[in-house]
């Protein structure tokens, strides 16, 4: 241990893959199954693929392909504290509990249970945003008090400086601030 745990997070895809172990032992179900049964289905997701490894279990470290359509249906769900269409389909205590800051990756962010949290200025504002976002550049992010979820989609594999900017510049400097400027 380098810090004093709950103060220092690094990131490791490892981490939330055997947490899928730990959700496949406890519903005696395969992740597949279960997400196709209580996320994918519920949200009318289609044309959606899992990333499974060798032993046939989904790999939860990331590879999980779908239309940003149904991306952006993640972000929806949890901007609305986990109903869609009405329908409860996450709790809101799980939702609420998982866009909260539980490390301190940098100066910058902070992380939740596998959102990205940030802070964003906008004119003299700071508005909070949480995100999930793929290596590529592929962001989901929520900004709670406007209302929005934004989804960029992007292939620019381990260039992590590129697609920061869409955070950091293309949506507080012209998304958020037409969002705010009601154009």
């Amino acid at each position: 241990m380098v810090s004093e745990p709950g103060t220092k997070g690094v990131y490791c895809s490892a981490n939330i893959n055997l947490v899928g172990g730990v959700l496949r032992n406890t519903t005696k179900r395969w992740i597949p199954e279960f997400f196709t049964e209580h996320l994918a289905t519920p949200l009318q997701m289609r044309d959606y693929h899992l990333d499974l490894m060798p032993d046939g279990e989904q790999y939860l470290g990331g590879g999980i392909y779908m239309r940003p359509r149904d991306a952006l249906k993640l972000g929806q769900l949890y901007l609305s504290g986990g109903t869609w269409n009405g329908r409860r389909v996450v709790s809101k205590r799980w939702v609420e509990q998982s866009i909260a800051k539980h490390a301190t990756m940098n100066e910058q962010q902070t992380y939740g249970y596998t959102w990205w949290r940030h802070e964003l200025k906008v004119g003299e504002r700071v508005f909070s945003e949480y995100e999930a976002c793929g290596n590529g550049g592929q962001l989901v992010m929520v900004v709670p008090e406007l209302d929005l979820v934004v989804m960029f989609t992007a292939g620019n594999y381990n260039h992590v400086a590129l697609w920061r900017r869409f955070r950091e510049e293309l949506l507080p400097k012209f998304i958020m601030a037409a969002v705010r400027s009601g154009k």
